[in-house]
Formats: structure tokens, C-alpha cells, sequence
């Protein structure tokens, strides 16, 4: 279902971002159903807070997609900030034992993250973003001939 447009006094249009953290290390915690449905709520309480719509949650076994619409009034920096800052906190509390086993430290998630801003998101426009962030992370772009290798788009 796509997103409703938003009102604002002046304004009016939809502004959508889709973020993808990974955890420390690229470790695989998110097959533990537990963590993921941690992650999952703890994410939606953060949309709450922010007056944002989460779209969708998604995971891969070392990263998770998160899709949010109606968020004009933060930048990617903040989003980035809050949904992680906040998640780790909560999801290391709440999940300490398990996350033991996994050797994290003090933090969940590792330094880089990525961001794009994306149209209106329907359920093939989620599916999509996935397919391509399932593939490798890094971006090999061709200029007149020449293959130039672009930095990996998360830690």
C-alpha cells in the first residue's frame, strides 16, 4: 500500500528514507527471532517518538532495511542517529545475555550506515531496495572505460 501524502500549512508531498544499519562486526545476530523482534519493536516505538511512519523493518541476517516516510523535518544524520543510538540501547538491555554469545562490546552497531532518500514506497519498491542491498556492498562504476571501485557502503 503506498503512502499517504502529508499537510503541513505550507507545504504538502511525502518524504520517504530508507536506512540500512549493520550490526558490530557484521555479526549474524539477526537470525535470533528474539533480537530481530527486539529490533523490530524498538524501532517502531522511535517512529512513535519522532512522529515518523515506519513503512517496513527488514532484515538480513547482518543488517536490517528500515523504510520511513513523512520525515521532512529530520535529516538522514538524525534519523541515523536516533534509530541507532536508540536500538542499541534498548536491544542491549533487554537482550544482554544473548547478545554475549556474539562478542559486541559496548556497542551494537557498527560506525557507518546507509541512507537514501526513495519515492513513494509500495511493496516492489521495498522489495527491490532488498534485492540490491542483499548484493554485494560496494559499487564499481565504469567512466569512459576506466572500472573505478567506490568505498563499501557500510563498515
Amino acid at each position: 500500500m503506498p503512502v499517504q501524502m502529508e499537510r503541513h500549512n505550507h507545504s504538502f508531498g511525502i518524504s520517504c528514507r530508507h536506512l540500512q544499519f549493520t550490526p558490530k562486526y557484521r555479526r549474524k545476530v539477526f537470525r535470533n527471532d528474539v533480537i530481530r523482534e527486539m529490533c523490530r519493536g524498538v524501532c517502531s516505538l522511535i517512529a512513535k517518538e519522532l512522529k515518523v511512519e515506519l513503512v517496513a523493518v527488514e532484515f538480513g541476517h547482518e543488517h536490517i532495511h528500515i523504510f520511513l516516510a513523512n520525515c521532512k523535518h529530520y535529516s538522514d544524520v538524525q534519523l541515523a542517529n536516533r534509530f541507532k543510538g536508540r536500538s542499541s540501547y534498548g536491544i542491549r538491555r533487554r537482550c544482554h545475555d544473548m547478545l554475549a554469545v556474539y562478542g559486541l562490546g559496548n556497542s551494537f552497531w557498527s560506525d557507518g550506515y546507509f541512507y537514501e532518500t526513495c519515492g513513494n514506497v509500495t511493496a516492489e519498491a521495498r522489495e527491490n531496495y532488498i534485492k540490491r542491498g542483499q548484493q554485494r556492498h560496494w559499487i564499481v562504476v565504469d567512466h569512459k572505460g576506466k572500472q573505478t571501485s567506490l568505498a563499501r557502503f557500510t563498515k
